[in-house]
């Protein structure tokens, strides 16, 4: 009697989140790609007095610290959750590899949000 490899649910899901989650990290790594270009030369007036380089310089600041501030909060809570997902439930039940996507999904989404919204706004589109 042959035996069959096919992959459980949870393993077929766990990859498609993975997939997912790898889409979103390209597409953001092309935002940024537009708005550090659209930002350039923004900044570069900046460094030459210019007031809204200098604004634009302080945003960028602002943006990323908020950013890593509100990521930190969402990794420790996503952490949390996954230990606690862990100790509670009997073994074998809790779905480590989705409980891994969500953390880091959780994790980049301040980024990302904030990523695209300067991408739309720099560039003067509107999505």
């Amino acid at each position: 009697m042959p035996s069959s490899r096919k992959p459980s649910r949870s393993a077929v899901a766990a990859g498609a989140d993975a997939q997912v989650l790898a889409a979103r990290v390209m597409a953001m790594q092309a935002e940024a790609g537009i708005t550090i270009a659209m930002r350039m030369p923004i900044l570069l007036k900046g460094a030459f007095g210019d007031s809204r380089g200098q604004h634009e310089a302080t945003n960028a600041v602002m943006e990323k610290l908020s950013a890593m501030v509100e990521s930190s909060l969402a990794a420790t809570q996503a952490a949390t959750a996954f230990w606690w997902g862990l100790a509670l439930n009997p073994p074998g039940q809790f779905d480590m590899a989705a409980a891994a996507v969500r953390a880091a999904d959780s994790t980049l989404e301040p980024f990302a949000r904030r990523t695209r919204a300067n991408a739309a706004r720099l560039s003067g589109s509107r999505r």
